[in-house]
């Protein structure tokens, strides 16, 4: 099936809105992708409504072109009909139980060698780990296997499982990771489903959900992923979704405090003790960081003060270079916080704020471009492609610049209110004691966390794991005395585990 002008363009569209949203999208285990003469059915987790399609079709390696399954009522009209075979989507007959008929379009697809990217779960959600997988994909990878077999079994199509992780997935300036794993053949089932359609299916489904549990974190409740996130913080400052190990980290971390809580009070006790001190951190709109610079006693008035004007002046000596480009995107930065701010479902929150950024960033761009050209260079024939490349480094600073930038914000915020909370006592829930008695409990589950990785980093698979991950933190600091101050601070907060 051949793609058009429209799946083109909603490619651009897509990674255009992207790029603006999110500071990276990270690629791994690429290299189990089959090659491109080869068919394949791609089985990813659904996280994040119609972002996780865009994100695979626009990172894709090689920039090989994806198929996706809609139900056929979507094709009835010819206009739309035809926008989505352009786009390169297929048509699924859900009005049958013939699975020949059924995925009858999949099939002329794989055939040409394609490949076809498919959500097992079905529907997007919001939960701690993968929801329950159906058996459509796994009847799909069968039925063609069977088809191929009978026409001499040329162009075998495995299911390439890929997880989607989003650290933060509604977060503006946050990160995605896509993890391919390893191809599951689909031959070996063959025989079983000749004979048992249903427990063949079923059993293929287990085989890619176990698959994709193994590329993605998963945890068994909600309190034990805000642990887990806590300790992760704390025993990795500074790092968040960038971290090159964030997954294998995190699920470790989940995993160890799920099972040793079982036969040891004081981790039950620490799992708890996180998922307070995440609760007071939302509480207080503070982050760890913020509270990690801080100590019973330099959060004084005169401290604080200090390093709110510090803050504060470096901001406003920054502003003028940053100003136009804040000004220009401001409408797209107010649309994006209403649009998170009133939407309950969160992963409807980052597809309705791309969605506005698809929306408006094109306007911004267009009146941008003609005020430049106009205003700035008389509207000439040689003023229109000078304009076009101011605008281009225009766009391309705000951009590669806004990350550091956010950072800053976020931060001063973060200041103020410790500001207020310190120095002008406001509030009716005493934030000053708040806030130390929150820095207290942070030292606590720190030195909790630290006990927990040094007892069991020899008896405990999932500690152990950490432990490497934190030893290999360690190797960049091997000459502490070289070190430059953020570097020499970072280092300081891994000194306890130099040494083991």
């Amino acid at each position: 099936m051949p793609f058009g002008n429209s799946h083109e363009l909603v490619c651009l569209i897509s990674r255009s809105a992207l790029w603006s949203f999110f500071s990276d999208i990270k690629l791994e285990n690429t290299e189990n992708i089959p090659p491109e003469s080869q068919p394949f059915i791609i089985a990813a987790t659904h996280h994040n409504m119609i972002v996780d399609p865009a994100v695979l079709s626009v990172t894709f390696p090689n920039k090989r072109r994806l198929h996706y399954w809609a139900k056929d009522s979507m094709f009835k009209s010819p206009y739309a009909a035809s926008f989505l075979h352009d786009s390169g989507v297929v048509p699924v007959d859900r009005t049958t139980k013939n699975n020949s008929q059924l995925y009858a379009a999949t099939f002329e697809v794989l055939k040409l060698g394609e490949a076809v990217a498919v959500f097992p779960e079905g529907t997007s959600h919001t939960l701690p780990r993968l929801a329950a997988f159906k058996d459509g994909t796994s009847f799909a990878a069968l039925e063609y296997a069977k088809i191929n077999h009978d026409l001499g079994g040329h162009k075998p199509a495995p299911i390439v499982p890929v997880g989607i992780v989003y650290p933060d997935k509604s977060k503006y300036r946050s990160v995605v990771i896509v993890k391919f794993g390893k191809p599951i053949e689909i031959e070996p089932l063959l025989p079983l489903y000749l004979e048992d359609p249903k427990k063949a299916a079923k059993q293929l489904t287990r085989m890619t959900e176990e698959a994709m549990e193994r590329l993605t974190v998963n945890a068994p409740d909600w309190d034990s992923k805000y642990a887990a996130d806590m300790a992760r913080w704390l025993l990795f400052p500074g790092e968040n979704g960038l971290m090159k190990d964030y997954i294998p980290v995190t699920q470790s971390l989940i995993n160890a405090m799920h099972t040793l809580a079982e036969k040891d009070v004081e981790i039950a006790k620490l799992a708890k003790s996180l998922v307070v001190y995440k609760l007071e951190l939302d509480a207080l709109l503070l982050k760890d960081s913020q509270i990690a610079k801080y100590n019973e006693k330099n959060i004084t008035a005169l401290s604080t003060t200090v390093e709110l004007l510090h803050r504060t002046l470096s901001s406003l000596i920054d502003l003028p270079l940053f100003l136009p480009g804040l000004v220009a995107h401001l409408p797209l930065y107010v649309a994006g916080y209403f649009a998170g701010r009133f939407e309950i479902y969160e992963e409807v929150r980052a597809q309705n704020k791309i969605f506005f950024g698809m929306v408006l960033v094109p306007v911004i761009y267009l009146i941008s471009f003609i005020w430049a050209w106009f205003a700035l260079f008389g509207g000439t024939f040689f003023g229109f492609f000078i304009a076009l490349a101011t605008l281009g480094v225009f766009v391309w600073y705000h951009v590669v610049s806004i990350d550091q930038r956010y950072e800053n914000f976020k931060d001063l915020q973060g200041r103020w209110r410790l500001f207020d909370a310190v120095v002008l006592g406001r509030g009716m829930w005493r934030r000053k004691e708040r806030i130390l008695e929150l820095k207290k409990l942070r030292n606590e589950n720190l030195a909790r966390i630290r006990k927990m990785v040094t007892t069991y980093k020899s008896s405990n698979d999932d500690v152990h794991v950490i432990w490497l991950a934190l030893r290999q933190r360690v190797r960049q600091f091997s000459q502490i005395s070289k070190l430059r101050s953020k570097k020499k601070a970072l280092a300081k907060q891994y000194e306890w585990c130099f040494e083991g």
